[in-house]
């Protein structure tokens, strides 16, 4: 069935529209969510990624969350002053600063995660178990069209 030009412009035909509401109606209850915990998203992206990759340079953790690195050096600062983030081995010549998550950090980052996990169980959860598959396949393969990499930088198979 084609769809003609009037049908196109309605709102509610607009994919494009309708995941930009949806990302942001969800974003706005992560925010909401985190606030608890005092921090922002970003900084929750960048304690997530350091739990999964501990030990990484500032380059790579900006690929690995999508993020600019010069925007992410003002949260690490403050993850680093609140002792949630350290830079190890920093201070020694000829060596690359990495980040990682101190003890601190990691209780904020379980933290974290109970509370993404709660998110995701009160809208995700919601769906049955094969609309949950065909939406992260779904997600998936836009992601790769559009050119977003994993969590190294290269685009995702589809």
């Amino acid at each position: 069935m084609t769809k003609t030009l009037e049908d196109q412009a309605r709102l509610t035909n607009d994919v494009g529209f309708r995941l930009s509401r949806l990302a942001r109606h969800l974003r706005a209850q992560w925010g909401e969510r985190l606030s608890v915990l005092g921090l922002t998203q970003p900084q929750a992206a960048i304690l997530r990624a350091l739990r999964e990759r501990p030990n990484i340079g500032l380059r790579e953790l900006s690929r690995m969350i999508g993020a600019d690195p010069s925007n992410l050096r003002k949260e690490i600062e403050r993850l680093t002053r609140d002792e949630y983030v350290h830079t190890p081995g920093v201070s020694q010549p000829g060596r690359k600063a990495t980040l990682s998550l101190t003890t601190k950090g990691e209780a904020m980052t379980t933290a974290v995660v109970e509370l993404s996990v709660d998110q995701a169980r009160s809208s995700f959860g919601r769906l049955d178990p094969a609309d949950q598959l065909a939406l992260t396949l779904a997600i998936a393969k836009l992601e790769a069209i559009v050119g977003i990499g994993d969590h190294y930088g290269s685009p995702r198979g589809g």
